[in-house]
C-alpha cells in the first residue's frame, strides 16, 4: 500500500430539495423531466464556462443562452403560479372538501448541482400542490372530470416543453463551443427567446502559434515578398507606350487660334471657309467699333452698328449651312434670297464709306 495516495477530484458541491410526491402527473413530470432539466442547467451554467479559449470566445453567447433558460423558468413559473391561484379561487366557491389519500406517494431527495436546478424543484413542488387542489375541487364536484382531466394534462404539458426548450438551448450551446456547429433549431430558439441570434456568428479564431515572435514569420515573408513584386510589376512602364504631352488649357484672355487641323475634322471643308469667314467678320465688327467710337453723337454710328448686326448674323448663316443640326432640313434657295441687305448708307463722308467698304468684304468672304 502506498502513502498518500491520490484520490479522485470529482468532488462537488451540491444541494438537496425534499419532496413528496403523491399525484399521478406529477411523478410523471418529475420522471421524464427533472433529471433532464438538472444535467442541462449543469451543461450551461457550469461546462460552457471551463473550456479555456473556446470559453472565451464564446463568452457573450454563454451568457445569451443562460439568459434565454432563465426566461423559460420564468415563463413556467408564471404559468404555475397563475394555475395555482386559478384553482385556488374555484376551491373557495366551493364546500368543505373531502380528505383524499393517495395509495401510493413518494418521497424523494432532488440533488442538484446548480442554482437554477433548485428552482426547478422548487416549481415541482408548486405543480404538485396544484395537482392536489385540482384531485380536492373534483372530488368536490366544483370541477367537472374532463377539466379536472384537461388542468393536469396542461400542466404536464408545460413543464415537459419547458424541459426540451431548456434542454437543447443547453446542447446547442455545447456543441457551438467544443465543435463550432450548430445544432437545427438553435439560432431560431434564441431569436424567439432573446430577440437575436447567436452572439457569435463566425468561428473562432485559431490560436496564433507565432504570437510571440519578433521577427516575420516564413508566410509573412512570403507574402512580402508577392507584395514588393506586385509594386514592381504594376510601377513599371508598358512596353511601346508613347508620352503625349498633355495640352494646357487655354489662359483667360488669350485668343482661341483655329488651324485646318481643329477645324478640319469637325466641320470638313464648307466648315473650314465658314469658320474663316466668321473670323473675317469679327475683324469687321472690331474695325467697325472702332470708328463706332471716335464718332461718338453722329448719326454714322447707327448705321455701322446695323451693319455690324447684320455682318454678325452673315457669319452665324454661314456656320449653320456647314454644320446644319440633326433633323433640320436645308434651306431653299427662296429663303436664301429672302435674307434682307442692309440699306445703303448715304454718300459724301469719308468715314461711313470706309465702313461700308470692310463690311461689303466681310460679306463676300462669308
Amino acid at each position: 500500500m502506498s502513502l498518500n495516495a491520490p484520490i479522485a477530484s470529482r468532488s462537488r458541491a451540491v444541494t438537496r430539495y425534499p419532496l413528496t410526491l403523491a399525484t399521478h402527473v406529477g411523478i410523471k413530470t418529475y420522471n421524464r423531466t427533472f433529471g433532464r432539466v438538472e444535467a442541462a442547467l449543469y451543461l450551461a451554467e457550469v461546462v460552457a464556462h471551463v473550456q479555456g479559449r473556446a470559453s472565451a470566445a464564446y463568452a457573450p453567447e454563454i451568457a445569451q443562452v443562460n439568459d434565454a433558460i432563465a426566461r423559460e423558468l420564468a415563463r413556467l413559473e408564471a404559468f404555475a403560479t397563475a394555475e395555482s391561484r386559478w384553482i385556488a379561487r374555484t376551491l373557495n366557491r366551493a364546500g368543505p372538501p373531502d380528505a383524499i389519500r393517495y395509495t401510493e406517494p413518494a418521497r424523494v431527495d432532488l440533488t442538484m448541482r446548480t442554482p437554477r436546478a433548485r428552482r426547478y424543484a422548487a416549481l415541482l413542488a408548486l405543480q404538485e400542490e396544484t395537482l392536489r387542489a385540482l384531485d380536492v375541487a373534483w372530488y368536490a364536484e366544483a370541477l367537472a372530470t374532463r377539466d379536472h382531466l384537461a388542468r393536469g394534462d396542461l400542466l404536464f404539458r408545460h413543464f415537459h416543453r419547458a424541459c426540451g426548450v431548456i434542454e437543447r438551448l443547453a446542447r446547442g450551446l455545447a456543441r457551438r463551443v467544443r465543435d463550432d456547429t450548430a445544432t437545427p433549431g438553435y439560432r431560431d430558439m434564441l431569436v424567439k427567446r432573446t430577440g437575436r441570434g447567436p452572439q457569435r456568428d463566425e468561428p473562432p479564431e485559431p490560436a496564433d502559434a507565432a504570437a510571440d515572435t519578433e521577427t516575420m514569420t516564413p508566410d509573412e515573408s512570403a507574402s512580402l515578398r508577392a507584395t514588393e513584386a506586385l509594386v514592381a510589376d504594376w510601377s513599371a512602364p508598358s512596353a511601346g507606350a508613347e508620352y503625349e504631352e498633355p495640352t494646357a488649357p487655354a489662359e483667360p484672355g488669350e485668343p482661341l487660334v483655329v488651324g485646318e487641323d481643329t477645324v478640319g475634322p469637325i466641320l470638313g471643308e464648307g466648315g473650314k471657309d465658314a469658320v474663316a469667314g466668321e473670323v473675317s467678320i469679327e475683324g469687321a465688327v472690331a474695325e467697325a467699333v472702332s470708328i463706332e467710337s471716335a464718332t461718338a453723337g453722329e448719326v454714322a454710328a447707327e448705321d455701322a452698328v446695323v451693319r455690324v448686326a447684320g455682318a454678325v448674323s452673315i457669319g452665324d448663316a454661314a456656320i449653320e449651312d456647314a454644320v446644319p443640326a440633326a433633323g433640320d432640313a436645308p434651306p431653299t434657295a427662296g429663303e436664301e434670297d429672302a435674307t434682307p441687305d442692309a440699306p445703303p448708307a448715304p454718300e459724301g463722308e469719308p468715314r461711313r464709306r470706309r465702313l461700308r467698304e470692310v463690311l461689303n468684304s466681310g460679306r463676300a468672304v462669308a
